[in-house]
């Protein structure tokens, strides 16, 4: 999703999105939601469609560059290797170009997967089986990589700091708006020092200084128990999501199931996002979070049924934790806060965090879903509140905003003025409600 949420890049099999679709392969799509248009961008510079499938689009903050993934063939001149590789589509010129190739030009000799655009699309992340787009690729294992579409160079990012290269694999990139931070998980052991945890790691490489640090800590700087996957990098590269499985990354982890974390680069702290607006941990798994631009909002999907009321469809859904109220919210609802009928997944929020693009099999999301398959939507989360714990309107929270919590303090009727003190959304005013609004006491943020 871009920036602002106005374009939405997916991968579908359909061929009845675009006119003169018939190559019965998975093609690169953005939906622009202000005007309503389609196009179909996994195409070669002279408007050719692909010979073979393409996935795994990243777009970048204007939406005027998609990165994919693709095995045709076709999409730009010169492409023998017969693998997959990635590719950027500028959406303004209509060209395409192969991105992961060496700094020489020379096409990668395996596979390239799983492509991350920077902000300005200049810089693309991605992971490569090949061995030839850096030297000295010896390690026989898959690497991160960057290439820079303004210089023509690509660089290895799944190295130490001293620039060793990993002894195992790494994949799964994510990059931040100006290009400096890759994140990436690892099984590597040699990226820093002192990783004796034999598990999947999640690690951030500073592609100006060169360090390489490891983020799948707790906020003591203990090591994770278990696997780390999937990281999500905010803008400035200060945020780092990521779901886990280890159990010693906060305290009070008993859930035995996989949860999703914050890692803040600045100070140090991780915190678990996957919680009820109570602070209750979950019930069951999730995983593949995507954070906002600031690192405020975090959307994940989860099979849990304890993060909101009325969860009861037993699928998996769509959620947004606020990091600064502690309030928790699904999304993958209609309009009307139906819940949906089928699964959820694989979300993606904008800079802002008030939109969240979602996978969905559910057939009441919207109105007319009959072509029962899996379809993209976007939820419209509004826009969120400066200062929700200014019951006043004064632009600080203080005694007259107290007031007004322990006023309405039990439960409350629908479109009751009192749903406004209700922070966590747990359908009534308590003591939750009451530790959020102390919490923030004094001047809005």
């Amino acid at each position: 999703m871009s920036a602002d949420g106005r374009f939405v890049a997916f991968h579908s099999i359909a061929s009845n999105l675009v006119p003169g679709d018939t190559n019965g392969a998975a093609d690169i799509f953005v939906h622009d939601r202000q005007k309503g248009d389609t196009e179909r961008v996994s195409l070669s510079s002279s408007g050719e469609e692909g010979d073979s499938h393409s996935v795994e689009p990243s777009i970048s903050a204007d939406g005027r560059y998609v990165a994919f993934e693709s095995a045709a063939i076709n999409l730009v001149p010169g492409d023998t290797n017969g693998r997959w590789d990635i590719f950027v589509r500028d959406r303004q010129t209509g060209v395409t170009e192969r991105v992961s190739v060496s700094s020489t030009g020379e096409q990668g000799n395996h596979h390239s997967r799983r492509p991350s655009i920077s902000a300005d699309g200049r810089f693309v992340a991605f992971e490569s089986d090949a061995t030839n787009l850096v030297p000295d690729d010896t390690n026989g294992v898959r690497d991160t990589f960057v290439h820079d579409r303004q210089t023509g160079v690509t660089e290895r990012v799944s190295v130490d700091s001293s620039g060793e290269q990993g002894n195992s694999w790494s994949e799964h990139t994510s990059i931040s708006s100006d290009g400096r931070f890759v994140a990436f998980h690892s099984i590597a052991s040699n990226l820093v020092p002192d990783d004796t945890n034999s598990a999947i790691d999640i690690f951030v490489h500073d592609l100006q200084t060169g360090v390489t640090e490891r983020v799948s800590l707790s906020s003591k700087g203990e090591q994770g128990n278990g696997d780390s996957f999937s990281p999500s990098i905010s803008a400035d590269g200060r945020f780092v999501a990521f779901d886990s499985n280890a159990t010693n990354l906060v305290a009070d982890d008993t859930n035995g199931a996989r949860d999703i974390f914050v890692h803040d680069r600045q100070k140090g702290d991780t915190e678990r996002v996957n919680l009820s607006s109570s602070g209750e941990q979950g019930n069951s798994w999730s995983e593949r979070s995507s954070i906002s631009a600031d690192g405020r909002f975090v959307a994940f999907q989860s099979i849990a049924s304890n993060f909101v009321p009325g969860d009861t469809n037993d699928a998996w859904d769509v959620f947004v934790r606020d990091r600064e109220t502690g309030v928790t919210e699904r999304v993958s609802v209609s309009s009307s806060g139906e819940q949906g009928d089928d699964s959820s997944i694989l979300s993606s929020v904008s800079a802002d965090g008030r939109f969240v693009a979602f996978m969905s099999l559910a057939t009441n999301l919207v109105p007319d879903d009959t072509n029962d398959a899996r379809d993209i939507f976007v939820h419209d989360r509004g826009a969120p509140l400066p200062c929700p714990w200014d019951l006043t309107g004064s632009g600080s929270i203080g005694a007259a905003d107290l007031a007004g919590v322990l006023g309405c303090w039990g439960t409350y009727t629908p479109a009751d003025p009192c749903e406004a003190a209700d922070f966590t959304n747990t359908g009534d005013v308590g003591s939750a409600d009451l530790a959020n609004l102390l919490g923030n006491w004094g001047p809005c943020p």
